[in-house]
């Protein structure tokens, strides 16, 4: 009877001395193998981010345009002095440019553009036509041209100063012919000796009436 409950005693020791298993778990485990071989990273690219992104070129301005449409002449054509005289495709009979000292009984020549002739007179009243010879205004907008004093109807025997200004234009009636003429400069008629200078065309073709 003592041996036998030695023995269970000492069965009861033992059961205590030993850790409990936990249900399910797993004994010890070997590592994975790894892979005999495994694919290479990719290499990477290195990119500066301290460098700014290239400026792109800076257009060209547009092209350089031509000069801007001419201002349109104020009433009684008058136009700069300095505009070089628009001949008409109209054959000229002839043409020039004089100055002629208003004071004096020198007269503008029509057909060789001088000072000896007797066809228009400057004095200090204003222009004169002689032998029948008329003069009209070229309005603002009216073509420097042979067709618009071929069409005009409206003479005069003499223009004044106060209608007439530097650049100003006025259609001649010659006879059978019909001319154009600019006053480049009109005379200062506080001088003594006041001088005009006129520049002009007269046209082959002739009109009647």
């Amino acid at each position: 009877m003592l041996i036998l409950l030695m023995a269970i005693m000492t069965t009861w020791a033992l059961a205590r001395s030993s850790p409990p298993t936990a249900p399910g778990a797993a004994g010890p485990t070997s590592a994975s193998p790894s892979p005999s071989s495994s694919p290479s990273a990719a290499p990477s690219i290195s990119v500066d981010q301290s460098l700014e992104p290239p400026t792109p070129e800076t257009q060209p301005s547009g092209a350089a345009t031509g000069p801007g449409p001419s201002a349109a002449p104020t009433a009684g054509g008058v136009e700069p002095a300095t505009d070089p005289f628009a001949l008409s495709d109209v054959e000229p009979f002839s043409s020039g440019s004089v100055t002629l000292t208003i004071s004096s009984d020198l007269q503008l020549d029509l057909e060789d553009w001088n000072d000896t002739g007797s066809d228009i007179q400057f004095t200090r009243t204003g222009i004169v036509g002689r032998d029948g010879n008329q003069l009209t205004l070229l309005q603002a907008g009216e073509a420097r041209s042979f067709s618009t004093c071929q069409a005009k109807t409206a003479w005069a025997s003499a223009l004044n100063w106060n209608q007439v200004s530097a650049g100003t234009y006025t259609c001649v009636k010659w006879g059978a012919r019909r001319g154009l003429m600019r006053i480049d400069y009109p005379p200062d008629l506080n001088e003594k000796y006041a001088e005009v200078t006129v520049t002009g065309v007269i046209w082959a073709p002739t009109v009647k009436g």
